[in-house]
C-alpha cells in the first residue's frame, strides 16, 4: 500500500514536470509575439493571456499561427475552428468600432476567449478540445 501510494506520487510529479516544460514551451513560442504597452511594458504571460485581445495580430497571422503551433506541438486540430476564437470581421471601419465599444459595454458577445492555458493543455493532452465540449 504505502509502495502504491509513492508510485502515485511519483507520477503525479512526473506530470508536473511535463506540463511545466510544456508551458515554458508554449510561453516561449508567444513571448516574441507580444507587444509592449504605450509604457513601454509587456504583459505577463500566464495561463489567463488572451491571444486575441494581447496580441496585435491580423485574422490572417493568427491563423497562420495556430496552424504553426498545431504543427510545432503535434496537437490534433480536428476539434479546432479557427472562427470560434477569430471571427472574420470584413464590415467598414466605423462599423467595427461601433461593435468594439459594444462588447467593451458588454451590450454585444464577445468571441470565445483563446488563452496560453488553453495551448498548454492542448499541447500536453495532444488534441484540442473545443469550448462547447468543456
Amino acid at each position: 500500500m504505502i509502495a502504491l501510494a509513492s508510485t502515485i506520487r511519483q507520477n503525479q510529479g512526473q506530470n508536473r514536470d511535463l506540463q511545466r516544460a510544456v508551458q515554458e514551451r508554449v510561453y516561449a513560442f508567444i513571448r516574441p509575439l507580444r507587444q509592449p504597452s504605450m509604457l513601454g511594458r509587456y504583459r505577463p504571460l500566464s495561463p489567463a493571456f488572451s491571444l486575441r485581445d494581447d496580441l496585435n495580430m491580423s485574422w490572417d497571422e493568427f491563423d497562420h499561427l495556430m496552424n504553426d503551433y498545431f504543427i510545432q506541438f503535434a496537437v490534433n486540430a480536428d476539434d479546432y475552428d479557427h472562427l470560434t476564437y477569430f471571427p472574420e470581421d470584413i464590415r467598414p471601419l466605423p462599423m467595427k468600432i461601433i461593435s468594439y465599444l459594444g462588447r467593451w459595454a458588454g451590450a454585444v458577445e464577445s468571441p470565445q476567449p483563446l488563452t496560453l492555458g488553453m495551448l498548454v493543455e492542448a499541447a500536453v493532452t495532444g488534441r484540442w478540445v473545443s469550448q462547447a465540449r468543456r
